[in-house]
């Protein structure tokens, strides 16, 4: 039996939650490749096929799990409380052995923020570059000495910008994702699944591929439903879509009933 992934149970307890007369049944249990995720089935008969799928950032996604997926990074040599900000493309096993040498020499020095202004670390600033590091600041106090707390910088497109009045820039965007080469496999499960109707259930990470006027309405409490029909590709013919954020609801679109709400369980 194919064990489920942690944000497809998510999926399936928000889907089982938002339709209550529905069965929402594992169907990828692994036996074969290329199954859809799970099936829709109301008394027992299946109606409709979903698929679950991600944009997200792979590469800033697998740099985080690298650096943060385990217990909290502590270093005895440091005071600690470093608060370090990465370009998505450093390399987790270099920052591992280098980074902490870095922050050592700052501390050394007594100076708590990664800077040019700082006349003698302009070496350091070099070497911060070389490794990926955008800026690196020492908090005055912490509770966990030793400690680095690493985040990813992001391009000023996907971390802010201008809040949008309805989700329509989201309803825009997911027309054009879900068309690019790169989502071929998630449409072609969808397509063999022979039902009439197929579902696909968009997550959105933290470190997403979604500019940050498509994602602000699904983050927001009370976020604007879109305004829009999406564009859709002919294999899909209902979508749901949540971020991973704890605010913010789901939004759900089908072909009768158009854009509607759900609630995510937290």
């Amino acid at each position: 039996m194919q064990k489920i992934r942690g944000e497809e149970q998510w999926v399936r307890a928000c889907l089982q939650q938002a339709l209550p007369d529905v069965e929402v049944r594992l169907h990828d249990d692994g036996s074969r490749p290329g199954m859809h995720d799970f099936d829709l089935l109301r008394e027992g008969r299946k109606f409709a096929a979903v698929e679950v799928t991600a944009a997200a950032d792979a590469v800033s996604l697998e740099l985080w799990k690298l650096i943060n997926g385990g217990d909290r990074w502590v270093r005895e040599e440091l005071a600690g409380g470093w608060m370090v900000a990465l370009e998505p493309t450093a390399r987790a096993k270099r920052l591992s052995s280098e980074l902490p040498k870095l922050l050592a020499r700052l501390e050394a020095m007594g100076i708590p923020q990664l800077s040019e202004a700082h006349g003698p670390t302009e070496d350091l600033v070099e070497q911060a570059e070389r490794l990926g590091v955008v800026s690196a600041y020492q908090s005055p106090s912490t509770e966990f000495p030793g400690s680095i707390y690493c985040t990813i910088s992001l391009p000023h497109e996907r971390s802010g910008g201008w809040v949008p009045e309805t989700g329509d820039a989201f309803a825009q965007w997911v027309g054009d994702w879900l068309t690019a080469p790169n989502q071929a496999d998630n449409l072609g499960k969808l397509q063999r699944s022979g039902v009439d109707q197929r579902h696909l259930f968009l997550l959105l990470p933290g470190f997403t591929t979604a500019p940050f006027e498509a994602l602000d309405p699904l983050m927001r409490p009370n976020g604007p439903l879109p305004t829009v029909t999406p564009q859709l590709p002919e294999e899909i013919t209902h979508l749901w879509a949540m971020s991973s954020w704890n605010t913010g609801d789901g939004f759900h679109w089908s072909p009768t009933l158009g854009w509607s709400r759900f609630r995510k369980i937290v």
